[in-house]
């Protein structure tokens, strides 16, 4: 029996490939608006409705990342990333050049993948920051939308991230590919 025959009787595998919940969604039998991600081939669920904290901290990051971004470098909002063959997530904001599609970027390709914590604050770096350290994502920021801080996590070294630091929201930060562009989380408009 194929996977979709045993989606259609109501059988999910007990574990995912990225190409099986491509063609899931591609059939209709994934939802696109589903909010999740595959962890290790795993579907985890994710919070349906943000709050109103996290999307406002997100589009004031949006609106000053993108006319400071140069060259090819492109943001992308909630883009699906494919880390291995069994691990897809949907960062709240990525930034990687305009010459890789999104289903061909991977961990090394991201220039800065920034997630906007409120509720979700223990899992972006309990779960998340690992993960991301495991694929090679060289700058990985949790911006926590509540107390107003940025947790940075650079350079990962097997797998995991050495250089840890958390900033307050007078602090000035930049990334690492882009030194010119900095954020402070207090005068973000």
């Amino acid at each position: 029996m194929t996977l979709f025959q045993n989606m259609r009787r109501g059988l999910l595998p007990a574990r995912l490939t990225v190409e099986a919940v491509y063609d899931l969604t591609e059939a209709g039998i994934l939802p696109e608006q589903d909010d999740f991600e595959l962890i290790d081939g795993e579907i985890v669920p994710m919070a349906a409705a943000k709050a109103d904290w996290h999307e406002i901290m997100k589009s004031r990051l949006t609106r000053a990342l993108v006319p400071a971004l140069v060259g090819d470098a492109r943001l992308y909002i909630e883009a699906s990333v494919t880390l291995s063959e069994d691990t897809l997530v949907e960062p709240d904001l990525a930034v990687w050049t305009r010459d890789i599609r999104p289903r061909a970027v991977r961990g090394p390709d991201i220039l800065l993948l920034i997630e906007v914590a409120d509720s979700s604050l223990a899992y972006d770096l309990r779960v998340k920051a690992p993960l991301y350290a495991r694929y090679g994502v060289r700058d990985y920021w949790v911006v926590d939308a509540v107390r107003q801080t940025i947790r940075i996590h650079r350079i990962p070294e097997n797998g995991i991230y050495t250089d840890v630091e958390e900033y307050e929201a007078h602090d000035t930060v930049a990334p690492l590919r882009f030194p010119d562009l900095t954020i402070r989380l207090d005068t973000l408009d």
